[in-house]
């Protein structure tokens, strides 16, 4: 069974709609058209986007949930860190190029 034991659920259903209103171009789509792609059921999808709504990451729109533009913030978060790694690689590419080939 392995890592799938200590899978939640519910988190995993709910980051799948959220993937799923996310790629690959962050259409927004109705409960039923959630449902008939994930299969969840329409009841649970929409307490779990009720839940993402309390997060602000999605909101309702003529009847058509959509991501807003506070998933940017998660991807921004991203970039950063991978800019702070960019540097820090770099620092260590210098280095190890001023010892090893003077």
């Amino acid at each position: 069974m392995g890592k799938e034991k200590y899978i939640i659920q519910s988190a995993d259903q709910c980051l799948e709609i959220l993937l799923l209103l996310c790629v690959p171009d962050f259409m927004p789509h109705t409960v039923q058209e959630i449902d008939m792609a994930l299969g969840l059921g329409k009841n649970k999808i929409y307490r779990m986007l009720v839940t993402l709504e309390h997060k602000c990451l999605v909101r309702k729109h003529k009847g058509r949930w959509g991501v807003t533009p506070e998933i940017v913030k998660i991807a921004y978060g991203f970039r950063r860190h991978l800019a702070e790694r960019r540097e820090e690689l770099e620092d260590l590419e210098m280095e190890y190029s001023a010892h090893h080939f003077e």
